[in-house]
């Protein structure tokens, strides 16, 4: 079994061993703002701003709030065995969800006295999932010491550099994930990278709010959206997803080789495949068949063309946003207007993140790797008002070329107004579909 030393070990080996200049920044046409980002990309692990290097704070401003929005940690494949894989994902048992609910590692009166046990897993239905500790989808021992390593940062630029967050944790700041559990165990690692337990009231508590997943939105809900539904599924059909899948054939005949399932029915597309093969090279679990670190990082675009170009080069593009994205930007504007926090975090998914950026960003910005991170930072300035920078992989977000502003300083009420285009006013209605 893997440490989280080993494992960590593991996976810088491979990316060192793999890690040809990915395919994805030679090959694609991107313009001087959105070149930055497909630069040294990679899907294994998100950048984040750099303290007193690149981040500084805004001329002439106070800082009134933050909003962070993160990607979860790193995880084991979010789909099944895939039929002939024997790769063992032995990643899990060491998640630190015991150091942040006990505030520490050892036990004493107060503190929640449980822990994940580690377990190989087996019984009558043991052939339909990896060998290990993992569950699918679960975040890793990686994925956690990652987000610990994102709240630090945190913590080095808002509470040590610029001193906006208390040096202590407050116990009033807005935290959200979605309902599945990586979320809430990434946002954990995350707080105590960013707050550790000599920054804590012994017994501090942190209020987690969490959607059922029948009413979330920090993903998009088809099935509370049945309208969103019936468009996903036009986009899929439509030439023009053909046609962005086109110049990756090749390399998607690779991957389906390299997994020698060509014949197997559900497992011989790169939206099935691809997800396994990222995550168990982000971990430093090999590569199958002839597959190269490059080839990952170019895949993540026909990986994730169904949901990526949904937002931008679907022709129904501007509906689907208001369906799938509007409702969480309800809930992103209404955070501007609370100043009762000066930290609000949404611990959620790469696909919340995308969709997201959909609506405020230059289209041509890579997929969120784990990790990833978008900062929205709210500054009173002397002379501009309240105005807005965003950061996304460490830089600053190109912003929309319909969105009359840039996100050096982006005027909230020019933002707010260009959000509220993609929020409708009645959902149910919008949402339903005639039969």
């Amino acid at each position: 079994m893997l440490t989280l030393l080993s494992a960590l070990v593991l996976a810088l080996a491979t990316w060192a061993a793999y890690g040809e200049a990915p395919v994805v920044a030679l090959s694609g046409n991107h313009s001087d703002a959105t070149l930055p980002f497909w630069q040294d990309y990679t899907y294994c692990q998100g950048r984040m701003i750099e303290p007193r290097k690149a981040w500084q704070p805004l001329p002439n401003a106070i800082m009134v709030k933050l909003q962070v929005m993160h990607r979860h940690g790193a995880r084991a494949p979010a789909f099944s065995k895939i039929p002939g894989d024997d790769t063992e994902w032995y990643q899990c048992g060491n998640p630190d969800e015991f150091t942040f609910t006990n505030q520490g590692d050892v036990l004493s009166p107060g503190r929640s006295p449980y822990m994940k046990e580690q377990i190989v897993i087996g019984g009558a239905f043991n052939q339909t999932l990896w060998q290990g500790n993992c569950d699918v989808g679960e975040l890793t021992s990686l994925g956690s010491h990652r987000m610990d390593e994102v709240g630090r940062t945190l913590r080095e630029i808002y509470v040590d550099q610029l001193h906006f967050l208390p040096e202590c944790m407050d116990s009033s700041f807005q935290i959200s994930h979605t309902y599945i559990w990586r979320t809430r165990m990434s946002v954990e690692n995350l707080m105590a990278g960013m707050y550790p337990i000599q920054y804590r009231e012994p017994m501090q508590t942190l209020t987690m709010h969490v959607k059922p997943s029948v009413i979330e939105v920090m993903i998009s809900n088809p099935t509370a959206c049945p309208a969103l539904a019936n468009l996903t599924a036009v986009w899929t059909k439509s030439p023009e997803y053909a046609a962005s899948l086109a110049p990756y054939s090749a390399l998607q005949t690779k991957l389906v080789t390299a997994y020698n399932t060509s014949g197997v029915a559900g497992y011989n597309t790169t939206q099935t495949l691809y997800d396994t093969a990222s995550a168990t090279f982000c971990h430093g679990l090999g590569l199958k068949g002839n597959l190269t670190g490059g080839d990952i990082e170019t895949l993540v675009i026909p990986g994730t063309a169904s949901y990526h170009g949904l937002w931008r080069t679907f022709a129904e593009a501007e509906q689907a946003k208001a369906l799938g994205v509007g409702p969480w930007l309800i809930e992103i504007l209404a955070s501007f207007s609370d100043l009762s926090t000066k930290l609000q975090v949404y611990s959620a998914h790469d696909a919340s993140l995308d969709m997201f950026l959909g609506v405020v960003a230059d289209p041509d910005l890579p997929w969120p790797p784990f990790s990833s991170s978008v900062e929205i930072e709210l500054w009173q300035h002397e002379r501009e008002g309240l105005v807005v920078r965003m950061y996304y992989e460490g830089l600053i977000v190109p912003a929309h070329p319909q969105l009359n502003c840039s996100f050096e300083a982006c005027p909230l009420p020019t933002l707010e107004a260009f959000m509220r285009r993609y929020i409708l006013d009645d959902y149910p209605a919008a949402c339903a579909v005639t039969a």
